[in-house]
Formats: C-alpha cells, structure tokens, sequence
C-alpha cells in the first residue's frame, strides 16, 4: 500500500490488526450507527457509496437495506482490509456490495449516488473538505451525506486513570502532528454547511460502559498507535508498554466505566434538482 498523503496522516495501524480492531469497533457502535441510518429509511433500491470503507462492516449492512436492487460501493486504501470486507460479504451472500481501492480525496468509483457515508475518515485527513468536495460530485442532486466522526476530548472513564489521560493526550498529540484533527465532529455542522450541502443537522452519540467491548476500544487503539507515538517521539516504547498494561489492568476492573470518544453523526442533502425521498432530512 503506497503512502499517499491522507495516510501520511492516518496514524492508526492497518492491515490485519486494524481489521481486527475495526471489528470490534464495528460491534460497539452497530446500535448507534443503524440508528443513524434508520433516520433515512427506507434505502431498497439506492445506489450507496461508503467512502473509507475500512473493513466493510456498515457496506454490508448498507447491502442489507438497499437490498437486491440497490447497490453499495465500498472503497479504501488498505488492501487487506478490502480482501477481507469482499471475503464477509461472499460469505454472507451479498451480491450487491463490492470494494475497491481508490483515495477518498482523488476520483471516486461512483456517481449519482443517492447516499454516501463516511465513518471516521475526515479526522484523519489534512483538509477535510476535499472529501467534502468529492461526496457532493458523487451524489444525485438531493443525494444525501451521511458522516459519523469523534472529539476526542470527551474521551473519559471512571475511577481516573493517569494512563488513560495519558493515552488520550498522546492521541490527539499525534493527531495534530501529522495534520490531523482529533476533535474534528464538533466541526461537522460548519463543515457540511461550507461545503454547500443543505439541510445540514447533527446529533451525539456516546457508548461506554462497565463491560462489554467498549471496553477494549481504549487499549486496542492505543496498542495501534503506539509504534507512530515512539516514532514522533511524543514517548519511549517503555512508557507505551507501562501504559498499556496499565490500560489493561484499568479495563479490567469491575467497577471501571470506560467510554469511546464523543461521536458526532451529521449529515445534509446536495442542492438543486428533485429530492431524494428519504426520511428523517428536510425536502
């Protein structure tokens, strides 16, 4: 996988331990996000494109909604996580969704769509609005966006944990290192209404809990960054190791509450022509 800019930025490990952690990911956060998409509802038929696909997880339960005549587009730079998004769908056979590999800042392998989602992709992306620039050429007039992203800073858990606050300060630390923007979901609202896109609105999700995956996430995700933090030179490795037993040991007490990151969901519809009648989004 060549080093394109917006990987430059990307400073979550990928390939199979980014798959593995995008699974569990995509566990935690599947009540929320189908909640999100119930709002446009019903989708059969629609042409649907998930920019930044990832692993798959949300194509294939946009394969689900739009059904045997719509058609989803999923698209990414990591080709391993691609082969194994193309490998889920055959094997719970869906025909209707296939992957490829393209930047979701340069052309994209669709148009007219009648919806594209994007899940955690402008954080990690020097200028944002170039993704922005791209949906809109890629959706139907009255096509709408939909986009899922996270502020880091309402990041917590509880009893305080020294190495979560730590971690959570080497994170959004990395992040503006490489160009990045970790609190980028309260800018979403001003982000979608500068791109053009109208009927923008948002709403906020947060998942935490005292068992369960959402558990995990803290230390799976810092177990991804953690080689870009010794590298960057924010910490020794011997410091990541300490915090990461640390995170461990935290996540593993009974009375510990951890949370993801704030989530911001928002999206808008594509001016001019006839709208898309889908609900939960002004006409």
């Amino acid at each position: 996988m060549s080093v394109t800019p917006e990987l430059s930025a990307y400073i979550i490990k990928g390939g199979d331990e980014g798959r593995a952690r995008l699974s569990v990911l995509a566990r935690v956060l599947e009540p929320t996000t189908n909640a999100l998409l119930d709002r446009f509802a019903p989708l059969a038929g629609a042409l649907v494109v998930d920019a930044g696909c990832g692993g798959g997880d949300v194509s294939l339960e946009l394969a689900r909604r739009v059904g045997p005549t719509g058609r989803v587009i999923g698209f990414d730079l990591d080709d391993q996580k691609l082969a194994a998004a193309a490998a889920n769908a055959r094997l719970h056979g869906l025909d209707n969704v296939s992957f490829t590999n393209a930047s979701v800042v340069g052309p994209w392998p669709a148009a007219s769509a009648a919806v594209v989602y994007v899940r955690f992709v402008l954080t990690h992306l020097p200028e944002p609005e170039r993704l922005l620039a791209r949906a809109m050429q890629a959706l139907a007039p009255g096509g709408v966006l939909i986009v899922e992203d996270i502020d880091f800073a309402g990041h917590f858990c509880d009893p305080p944990c020294p190495a979560f606050d730590r971690y959570v300060d080497l994170y959004t630390a990395l992040a503006a290192a490489r160009g990045a923007d970790a609190w980028i979901g309260r800018k979403l609202l001003g982000l979608l209404e500068t791109a053009g896109f109208e009927g923008v609105d948002t709403a906020l999700v947060q998942p935490f809990g005292r068992s369960g995956e959402v558990k995990q996430m803290a230390s799976l995700t810092f177990a991804a960054i953690g080689d870009s933090v010794v590298a960057a030179s924010l910490a020794t490795a011997t410091e990541v190791g300490h915090l990461q037993q640390e995170l461990h040991a935290h996540a593993a007490r009974p009375d510990a509450t951890h949370s993801m990151p704030r989530i911001f969901q928002a999206w808008g519809r594509k001016p001019a022509g006839p709208y898309l009648s889908l609900q939960g989004v002004d006409a």
